[in-house]
């Protein structure tokens, strides 16, 4: 962070006051993970894969306030998108109702506000309205990650390197094939995503300076809005964040009521989440399975992910294996990669030996978002079944991007519900796996593919075989 950004205010205490206050309402707060990173900032709660309503009275009927639900819609097209946050607002209301139980709804997507925003929070807020009448005074934008140096400040949002601030509409995230944007600040980048439907200049905004004089000025403007109007939340700290979580509360106790599009960092300091120390490596090894290697899975294409995967290669005796993705492209080089992929894989983790399974680097592009989609697609059925094929049980799995950690998650590992151990390095999660995944009770590092030096994805298979 620059030596000029770094004064904060305290939030001493703050934080348990929040959660003391969250405790005392009795109400679940529901983030709706639009890929499986989101947990990259809390601890000891679970995140859901699936959205039935068996599985959701569960999760409604845990002492815990908070849950996830991996909706991974930012690896699907726009109308699937559209459907499952509509299946979900309705299946959560029901289960709400017959629980007698009031919740929240938090939109998690990216820190560098690719996703599928505005049609997320309008089908949330379309179900909600359906069902009670009612609008939502705001919806708040918080793309903050302090974990990953996303601050916003001005209202533009920001990717900190060392000492430099890149507003986000100046990196390659910016013109993602099916996300793209053109700006960093955060009013018009609102009116850019809504086609002009609500205009920048409408907008509500939380200053870091207002921030910092306390939670009754956020307070006051909060409570100014309506009509579901955008709020944007400039921070730099959980110090920041935690004085808009305890305005937030207030606001509400007096009758506002609000939806989130956020990034990480803010469920954190919504929910009272306690700070906790990196995972050791004993929680990240498979018990029993200390004599095996573990696997890297790594789909991710942009540039950090492509730099990782190249550090990770010096790792001594690990194995590279390298998917020709021209070849999986058609059904007789798929059929034959993947087979070939498969059984080196099975071999080298029976004999010990770390394993890493990545596509080629080179980016292969068409036009239009529909054949992009499926070229993607293809990539990532082929990562899952070399996971689905697996004979030998690891000692770890790491899945590198988004799209492939879900993928692996839901499809490779068929993973039900799983416990959010906490984090192995700042942003990178852990979960544990169920009962019902095909490998129950390992560790499985969810690691985004836009966090992390050019080291971290090496540092970690490091801190595993320290």
């Amino acid at each position: 962070m620059p030596a000029a950004l770094r004064t904060e205010n305290s939030s001493e205490g703050v934080r348990g006051q929040i959660k003391q206050l969250q405790d005392a309402r009795a109400r679940k707060i529901i983030v709706l993970d639009d890929d499986p990173t989101g947990v990259q900032t809390v601890h000891d709660i679970d995140v859901l894969t699936q959205w039935d309503k068996p599985l959701l009275q569960e999760a409604f009927r845990s002492s815990e306030s908070l849950f996830y639900i991996l909706t991974n819609t930012r690896g699907l097209d726009a109308d699937t998108a559209e459907r499952i946050n509509r299946e979900i607002a309705r299946n959560v209301q029901e289960v709400a109702a017959e629980e007698g139980t009031n919740f929240t709804f938090v939109s998690r997507s990216d820190s560098m506000l690719r996703g599928y925003y505005p049609l997320e929070t309008d089908v949330l807020a379309e179900e909600v309205a359906r069902v009670n009448g009612r609008a939502y005074d705001g919806q708040l934008i918080i793309p903050a990650f302090f974990e990953a140096g996303r601050v916003t400040i001005g209202n533009t949002h920001y990717m900190v390197e060392g000492e430099q601030l890149i507003s986000v509409h100046e990196t390659e995230f910016a013109k993602d094939k099916v996300f793209g944007y053109e700006h960093g600040d955060l009013p018009s980048w609102v009116e850019e995503k809504t086609s002009g439907r609500i205009k920048a200049s409408r907008c509500l905004t939380i200053s870091l300076e207002e921030i910092r004089q306390g939670v009754d000025i956020v307070k006051a403007i909060l409570l100014k809005a309506e009509s579901n109007v955008p709020i944007i939340v400039n921070a730099l700290s959980y110090a920041d964040m935690d004085v808009l979580s305890l305005a937030l509360l207030q606001a509400e106790d007096e009758g506002k009521a609000f939806i989130f599009r956020t990034a990480a960092s803010f469920v954190k300091s919504y929910a009272g989440i306690s700070d906790q120390a990196f995972l050791p490596k004993e929680q990240l090894i498979a018990s029993g399975q200390e004599q095996h290697g573990g696997i890297v899975v790594v789909g991710s294409y942009v540039q950090k992910t492509t730099r990782q995967l190249e550090q990770l290669l010096t790792f001594p005796g690990i194995i590279s294996l390298e998917i020709d993705v021209e070849r999986v492209l058609t059904p007789d080089g798929y059929t034959e990669e993947i087979r070939r992929v498969i059984g080196e894989a099975n071999r080298q983790l029976a004999e010990g030996n770390n394993v890493v399974v990545y596509s080629s680097r080179k980016l292969i592009t068409v036009e239009g978002h529909e054949g992009n989609f499926k070229i993607s697609q293809t990539v990532s059925s082929a990562l899952v079944e070399i996971v689905q094929s697996l004979e030998v049980v690891p000692k770890f799995i790491i899945a590198k991007g988004g799209i492939t950690s879900s993928d692996v998650a839901t499809k490779g590992l068929g993973i039900r519900k799983a416990r959010v151990l906490g984090q192995v390095a700042a942003g990178i999660p852990v979960w544990l796996t169920g009962e019902e995944a095909k490998f129950s009770g390992i560790p499985y590092i969810v690691f985004p593919g836009n966090v992390g030096g050019e080291r971290a994805l090496l540092e970690t298979v490091e801190k595993i075989e320290a």
